[in-house]
């Protein structure tokens, strides 16, 4: 028997479409750091990519992100743009600030006491004119550096930004930290705190900081505490056995109750003699500090450094003219 052809055959399946490949999302190229990087014993040159930053470049190539500045300023403070050559300098360059017409200065100012209001006290500086003189320094690209970046300054190791001023404060007394602190604090700064350590308490006083007060500060990473001596005597007018007790039990004194060693120190009322000096060398002193009015190359007698008294004027204008930060020759 027959049967119908189309009835024995078994159907036949459509073939299967062809898959069509899906192509993964592209990814921004970032190329290879040994394609993007040429070298020199002193300088390196990269193609610089989306993620670069004078932050980032500095963190990975000088080992600080804070040095950023000396990328951005070798490279005229221009935008970085993906694809373009940044050159980065490796080995300090200009360390002293010389240039054609004339060199860098860095002011430093010197703060006694702080007051809720404006006080008949020369050395008394009100909160309201502490708060702008931060502000105007803040507003205007000043930068405030520490105590390290300074002595690279001045040794000539390398300079610190362009426009740079060092703020220290003398003695001890509780305003420091009742009304500076939280000031320096909100404008991201950094202070230096020259305490005589017989001011210094061991418990909480309303006129003057304990122990704990300069630790809790000091431990923030706001203040920075050097030597102001013991007594806050004279230098010139006592004898070598007191000089050498001021600079060198000043000096234990801070290190037993902070665990740092104080190398700079702030004379009192600004006087030193050789004798002063040598017996600060004898302890390991670097580099002290007047309240001569003035700012510092980085070829000033590291033993006369310049400081300009801040006083308790309520004019902007007083404050602006301590804030030279490059001499024109």
């Amino acid at each position: 028997m027959l049967f119908p052809a189309g009835c024995a055959t078994a159907p036949v399946s459509a073939p299967a479409p062809e898959s069509i490949p899906v192509s993964a999302p592209e990814k921004p190229e970032v190329q290879p750091k040994a394609e993007r990087e040429r070298r020199s014993e002193d300088y390196v040159v990269i193609i610089s990519d989306a993620s670069d930053t004078y932050e980032s470049l500095a963190k990975t190539y000088l080992g600080d992100s804070k040095l950023a500045y000396l990328i951005s300023e070798f490279n005229d403070n221009a935008v970085i743009v993906p694809g373009k050559d940044v050159v980065i300098p490796i080995k300090p360059v200009n360390p002293g600030g010389l240039y054609a017409d004339g060199y860098q200065i860095v002011p430093v100012l010197c703060y006694h006491q702080f007051s809720h209001k404006k006080s008949k006290n020369r050395i008394s500086v009100s909160a309201e004119a502490f708060e702008r003189q931060m502000a105007y320094l803040k507003n205007n690209g000043y930068s405030v550096i520490t105590l390290k970046q300074f002595d690279d300054f001045i040794e000539y190791r390398r300079r610190p930004p362009k426009k740079s001023v060092v703020i220290t404060i003398d003695d001890g007394w509780e305003t420091v930290r009742t009304i500076a602190y939280p000031i320096l604090k909100k404008y991201g700064f950094t202070a230096v705190l020259f305490v005589y350590t017989d001011l210094v308490k061991s418990k909480p006083s309303s006129l003057t900081l304990s122990w704990d007060d300069v630790r809790e500060m000091l431990e923030s990473g706001v203040i920075e505490v050097e030597s102001h001596t013991v007594t806050h005597a004279d230098l010139t007018k006592v004898g070598d056995e007191q000089i050498r007790k001021e600079v060198a039990d000043s000096q234990s004194i801070i290190r037993s109750k902070l665990g740092v060693t104080s190398t700079f120190l702030a004379y009192p009322y600004g006087n030193f003699n050789n004798n002063v000096v040598e017996a600060m060398k004898r302890n390991g002193y670097k580099v002290g500090f007047t309240v001569i009015r003035g700012e510092n190359a980085f070829f000033h007698n590291t033993w006369s450094l310049n400081r300009s008294m801040v006083l308790n004027s309520e004019k902007i204008e007083d404050f602006t003219k301590l804030l030279e930060t490059f001499r024109r020759e």
